[in-house]
Parts: structure tokens; C-alpha cells; sequence
């Protein structure tokens, strides 16, 4: 999943732009918080049972349900969560441009595009997205009084 700033007004996309050319490390560094930010909303959000719009995720198959049971692992609801490899695999990577989420091991990206089809997880929700751009925003300031 990637993050790339994107605005509809020109006079706000042209701002942007230079701020790109003037500070990258500052826009990098935002962006970074940012994702990482994003990182922990998508983890709360998964372990309540949650999509990406707030909805609740379809529930696991009788079948599953069942082995979750004898597992010892919680079943009232899907959480995504059997081993905690998969949630805790996830990261990050930014630039000045974007920053891109993605699974550190090939075995947990496997697992997540599996999840995916199922429940969508692994995305950003309409409410989620005003609160990025805020959170981004903050965070430039902060880095740019910084630097």
C-alpha cells in the first residue's frame, strides 16, 4: 500500500510540490511518522474486528471457528490474529514522495493478500484518510521547526 500526498486543488499541489523540492528529508521524515502512524491504526482496527470502513469483518467459518477453539484462541469475533506473526510483520519504507507499507517476509505477504480477499484489512478508510492528512500535517510542522 502506498501514501503518496495527493490533492485535487492546484494552487495546494503546486505548494506542496515546492515543499518537496525545498525540504525532502522533512517531508520524508512526515511521511514515515505518518505511515507508521498508519501502521498502528490498521492493528487496532484488525484486532477489534474491524475493515477498513469500521465494519465488522465476516465471520470465521464454522470449521475454523472450531480450530481456532482448540487452539485456545479467542473466537467471539475475526481478528486476524492466530500467531501474531502476520500484524507484526507489517512496515514501512518512505521517501519524499511516498511511503509504502508492506510484509517483511514473503510467508506473512502470502498470508495477508490471503486475509485480504476475505477481509479487507489492509487498506485506508475514508475516515481514516482526513485523519492521516491531519496527522501528516502536524507532523511536518513539527519536523520542519526541528530541522
Amino acid at each position: 500500500m502506498k501514501i503518496t500526498p495527493k490533492i485535487d486543488d492546484r494552487k495546494l499541489r503546486r505548494k506542496l510540490d515546492q515543499q518537496i523540492r525545498e525540504n525532502p528529508k522533512q517531508i520524508q521524515i512526515a511521511l514515515g511518522r505518518t505511515a507508521e502512524f498508519l501502521l498502528g491504526l490498521i492493528k487496532q482496527r484488525t484486532q477489534r474486528g474491524k475493515d477498513a470502513d469500521g465494519t465488522n469483518f465476516k465471520p470465521y467459518t464454522p470449521e475454523y471457528k472450531a480450530f481456532r477453539r482448540e487452539k485456545g484462541r479467542q473466537v467471539r469475533f475475526p481478528d486476524l490474529n492466530f500467531t501474531g506473526n502476520m500484524l507484526s510483520n507489517m512496515t514501512q519504507k518512505s521517501t519524499s514522495k511516498q511511503a509504502i507499507l508492506f510484509f517483511a517476509s514473503k510467508a506473512q505477504s502470502i498470508k495477508a493478500v490471503g486475509n485480504q480477499k476475505k477481509r479487507t484489512f489492509f487498506a485506508v478508510g475514508d475516515k481514516e484518510n482526513k485523519t492521516l492528512i491531519n496527522f501528516f500535517a502536524k507532523e511536518f510542522k513539527r519536523v520542519s521547526k526541528l530541522i
